[in-house]
């Protein structure tokens, strides 16, 4: 015997009801017509995917009038429940009915008519007061909060002055901070492949590479800054085009950008593997928290390469055109390149990513009304103030134009508002990654070499010395000399960073242990778009970061996280390394502890 159960159709139409009661000659197949206008049918049963009529053995006599009324009923059925979602389908339903005899042309114009005239169900509650246009496909709202007690403490490398010359010297700096970090983000996506989003989210200034906001005091408020606003079009599968402030879209490590940076230009990327049906989306571009890209994924083949080609046109400062000095009234650009290669191995139990890409800045200054002239100094060794042949003087301080803050960019917590000049990044990030005993493994890497980095040392950097003696001046206080000229070297310029990922944290009890080293020349990454974390972001250092992550719930994160480093080249004096306000190899040695616990929403 077949199996079956019931099918219950509800029609909410008293006028289509009363219709078919009248050309059935009776309502012997509906039962309780209720005060509102609704009819419940119960004279079909489903079998085998296919609708047919309850029947028993005392009407087997009749059972070809009951067909033909039970099929009538059915269709006419299906047209209220089509009706009641798009109106637009009645006529061609219709149609078809009378093509096949079932209802004639004038009892279909009736019909249509009566059902026609019947109101459209209206949205209650709280749909019924938010309005989306009917070309908003898909919004998804969602955000985070994380607490964080933050230490930190490093060593200033200059040397300590002799007593004699001044008591007024602080070798070891240290900060304790209470922090928090809101993040409010909404991903929408759009009519005809358009997809967009955007995130609020706190910040102590406008500084890009951190959402952290310091508790002061009091009662006090706390900003919220516009950090990701953007649009994207994917017009085919394996295309795509995104303008606006945006997440990072390569794939990369903290070694040459901070996680929370969020480039503003225009990016396009090509996914081979989904332009030539190769398989599913590798290494998705950041277009959302968790780096997934809004176009969805196609299903997944047994070729194992994912072949991604991402480029990126950034603007980084829009400078004054009536400027006077020519590299203050050009514009900072950077540009980035990336071939991303993910390739499965072993079944899928093995995936290996490698990402090398090109990043390349145009030489201009960041903002300031004043900059560091070229001058010619007859001894720069023993005049601390001044530099060689084609060396920046240190004596002429840039100082910031009406209205932009410090200075035109803030940029990371240690900016270098100067020279974004010769900059040619070399950069190739990756990571094998697979599974033991069902626990995610990650041994990861990357590297930074600027093509331009010994230029870079001493134009913008330098001078730069390794003796250093001081003399009293008529303030009171101890003025350096610097001697012993330094000349950059490989490690100058390169920067390297190797570590293992065990674990993930995605539901209540998951657990994560991280732990890296890096090296980081003076010349080798941009100061402006690193992470403020490491070495508090000075540059010329080399150490261990460690993390561990904890699951309180699904949505509830408890970390701890420890950097230590010490600087690459011990001594390292003069020029933007350590004098000014802003210096970029200042620390010896530096500690950083800081508590985590986040929530996700």
């Amino acid at each position: 015997m077949l199996p079956f159960r019931h099918l219950i159709v509800t029609l909410r139409w008293s006028s289509l009801v009363g219709w078919l009661a009248t050309k059935q000659g009776g309502v012997s197949h509906f039962i309780g017509l209720r005060e509102k206008g609704l009819l419940e049918y119960t004279g079909l049963v489903y079998s085998g995917g296919v609708v047919l009529p309850r029947c028993s053995k005392e009407k087997t006599e009749k059972k070809p009038m009951i067909r033909n009324k039970i099929c009538l009923l059915a269709l006419c059925g299906l047209i209220a429940l089509s009706a009641a979602s798009v109106r637009a389908d009645d006529s061609a339903l219709l149609d078809v009915l009378v093509k096949k005899g079932i209802l004639t042309k004038q009892e279909a114009e009736k019909l249509e008519a009566e059902v026609g005239k019947e109101p459209v169900a209206q949205p209650q509650g709280l749909a019924a007061n938010i309005k989306i246009g009917d070309w908003v496909q898909e919004l998804d709202l969602y955000g985070d909060m994380r607490f964080r007690e933050y230490w930190s403490n490093f060593e200033n490398q200059l040397p300590t002055p002799p007593q004699k010359v001044t008591t007024a010297y602080d070798k070891n700096i240290q900060r304790q901070r209470l922090r928090f970090r809101l993040r409010l983000d909404a991903d929408f996506k759009l009519a005809d492949n358009f997809f967009g989003g955007f995130q609020l989210s706190t910040s102590d200034n406008r500084g890009g590479t951190t959402t952290n906001a310091t508790y002061t005091g009091g009662t006090d408020n706390y900003n919220i800054y516009i950090s990701r606003a953007f649009m994207g079009w994917a017009p085919i599968d394996g295309l795509t085009f995104v303008i606006g402030k945006q997440n990072n879209p390569f794939y990369t490590t903290e070694l040459n950008w901070a996680p929370d940076v969020g480039p503003s230009g225009i990016v396009e990327r090509i996914d081979f593997h989904r332009l030539f049906g190769w398989g599913s989306g590798g290494e998705p571009a950041g277009y959302s928290k968790e780096g997934k890209a809004p176009p969805p994924e196609v299903a997944p083949t047994p070729f194992p390469l994912e072949l991604s080609l991402i480029a990126g046109q950034f603007i980084f400062f829009n400078n004054n055109a009536d400027s006077s000095i020519s590299f203050d009234k050009t514009d900072a650009f950077f540009f980035d390149t990336q071939l991303l290669a993910k390739i499965h191995l072993l079944h899928n139990q093995v995936t290996v990513t490698f990402g090398p890409q090109v990043q390349i800045w145009n030489e201009a200054g960041l903002g300031p009304t004043a900059v560091l002239n070229k001058t010619t100094v007859t001894n720069p060794v023993n005049n601390p103030t001044g530099s060689a042949i084609g060396f920046p003087d240190q004596s002429t301080a840039p100082t910031g134009g009406t209205g932009t803050g410090t200075l035109g960019t803030l940029n990371d917590a240690i900016p270098f508002p100067i020279y974004t000049r010769d900059e040619f990044f070399l950069q190739a990030p990756g990571d094998i990654s697979f599974k033991l005993a069902g626990i995610p493994i990650s041994f990861y890497w990357d590297t930074s070499y600027n093509v331009w980095g010994p230029e870079r040392f001493n134009e913008v950097y330098g001078p730069l010395f390794d003796t250093v003696t001081y003399t009293k001046s008529a303030t009171g206080t101890a003025t350096p000399h610097f001697s012993g000229l330094i000349h950059p070297t490989f490690q100058d310029y390169f920067a390297w960073l190797a570590g293992v990922k065990i674990g993930q944290n995605k539901k209540k009890g998951d657990i994560s242990l991280l732990v890296d080293y890096r090296q980081i020349g003076l010349a080798a990454v941009d100061p402006n778009i690193n992470t403020d974390d490491f070495n508090l972001s000075y540059l010329n250092a080399a150490g261990w970061r460690a993390s561990v992550a904890f699951n309180l719930t699904d949505f509830a994160v408890l970390q701890v996280t420890g950097w230590f480093s010490n600087n690459l080249v011990r001594n390292l004096y003069g020029g933007f390394a350590t004098q000014g306000t802003y210096a970029q190899a200042l620390p010896n040695s530096s500690q950083v502890l800081a508590v985590d616990l986040a929530f996700r929403f």
